[in-house]
């Protein structure tokens, strides 16, 4: 039997219970990006994450972001490999879960972000910019 008054338990309690089923559709069905998502639910989202986890700090986020970056300046010619990293982007965050570096709403948003974006390289440079919005609103602590 867990214990609730441990801190622990009740951070990963809190996790798992955050309500993520806000995140998505990023993209409208013919590939374009759901404006709001540079906007008002980019804002929601990453205020939503800061108060929910503090663990999941202003650099830890833009150190996802730089991934994100880093993926997309690779040239044109490497695109399957632009692919593979994009969907690696879910096990770097599913490992970071593990030590407790991004909470569990950051993991469920690149986890359906990453599974809307496929392998559409064009839908990954869109994503690059929701990120960047996330960043951008990201409270400072």
């Amino acid at each position: 039997m867990q214990n609730r008054q441990n801190p622990q338990y009740n951070q990963n309690y809190q996790d798992k219970t955050t309500k993520v089923d806000q995140f998505g559709p990023f993209f409208n069905p013919d590939g374009s990006l759901v404006l709001d998502w540079v906007g008002e639910k980019a804002r929601q989202t990453s205020e939503q994450m800061a108060r929910a986890t503090p663990q999941l700090t202003s650099t830890g986020l833009r150190n996802f972001y730089n991934e994100f970056l880093r993926i997309k300046d690779l040239p044109e010619s490497h695109k399957q490999e632009k692919i593979i990293l994009i969907k690696l982007l879910v096990a770097k965050v599913e490992y970071k879960k593990t030590t407790k570096k991004v909470p569990f709403i950051f993991v469920e948003f690149i986890n359906q972000l990453v599974k809307e974006i496929g392998e559409s390289t064009e839908r990954f440079e869109k994503a690059c910019l929701i990120m960047e919005a996330l960043v951008g609103f990201n409270p400072k602590k």
